[in-house]
């Protein structure tokens, strides 16, 4: 089966808890999609950097963590109100963390196969990758609009995954026919705007959240984080709850995964042959 791991910032780090459970539980995984905190999960898991405060470590911008203080919309709504540059944070240190953690590593060199999935900024198109560096590639499933510059790839200005769609889970069954998408989702919100911006940035979670759930439909099997209380994009003091987080959702679905995992091939082979080829380079 392959796994399609979706954006979520610091709550990306319960994919990993889910998957050390996975591999714990001997369960054969044949492909990783991930988007944007779920890219880095994706890559981080199939090279090998599965210790969640190691990950965190290597990409931990302090001025960043400095300008998001408090984390959500409002906070958003303040960062973003008056301002006119091109972007509110250079992605330097996390570039610098990337190359650390993945150095010259290719995407077609992954022990598992690997997508990771970004967004054409010019045209909103999801745009998968399969081939090129591995901490570029990363680089550009999480670069968030607004936040962080886009990243120039053969001829696209690329962004953030989630723009295009939170959870890749098409990109995952393009690895393989059986996809568990894993969503690390915050609730929707319940307290109303209080400005025209923060009723925008709303709008435009609602939007992605549509879309997030038309993709979910078409995975064989959906783990979802279902946090207990919202946990901010930036909350970097949760890393531990959310890794145990995920830890505890997929023991609790571990017995669907295994059995969606012992599928016979014959059953798959319909499957395979109405997926067709692998993604071209680049998209």
């Amino acid at each position: 089966m392959a796994l399609a791991l979706g954006g979520g910032g610091v709550r990306g780090y319960a994919h990993l808890g889910v998957l050390e459970v996975l591999e714990k539980a001997k369960v054969s995984i044949r492909g990783l999609a991930g988007s944007s905190a779920g890219a880095l999960a994706a890559a981080g898991f199939a090279f090998g950097h599965k210790d969640p405060y190691k990950v965190h470590e290597a990409i931990f911008d302090p001025d960043l963590a400095r300008l998001a203080q408090g984390g959500g919309l409002r906070v958003l709504a303040r960062l973003f109100g008056g301002l006119r540059r091109p972007h509110l944070a250079e992605a330097g240190r996390l570039e610098e963390g990337l190359k650390a953690l993945f150095g010259d590593a290719l995407l077609e060199e992954s022990p598992i196969p690997l997508a990771i999935q970004a967004a054409d900024l010019l045209t909103g198109e999801a745009v998968v990758l399969r081939r090129g560096p591995v901490f570029k590639a990363v680089l550009a499933s999480m670069a968030i609009p607004g936040l962080f510059p886009p990243v120039a790839w053969e001829g696209r200005l690329l962004v953030d995954g989630d723009v295009a769609e939170k959870v890749p889970v098409r990109a995952a069954r393009a690895l393989f026919p059986k996809v568990v998408a894993v969503d690390v989702s915050n609730p929707p919100p319940k307290e109303p705007p209080r400005t025209a911006l923060e009723a925008a940035l709303l709008a435009g979670e609602a939007s992605r959240r549509r879309l997030k759930e038309l993709a979910l439909k078409e995975a064989d099997l959906v783990i979802a984080l279902d946090p207990p209380f919202p946990i901010d994009t930036f909350d970097h003091g949760k890393i531990s709850l959310v890794y145990q987080l995920g830890q505890k959702r997929a023991w609790e679905r571990l017995q669907e995964v295994q059995a969606l995992a012992q599928v016979r091939l014959k059953d798959l082979l319909p499957v395979f042959l109405k997926a067709g080829p692998p993604p071209a380079k680049g998209g």
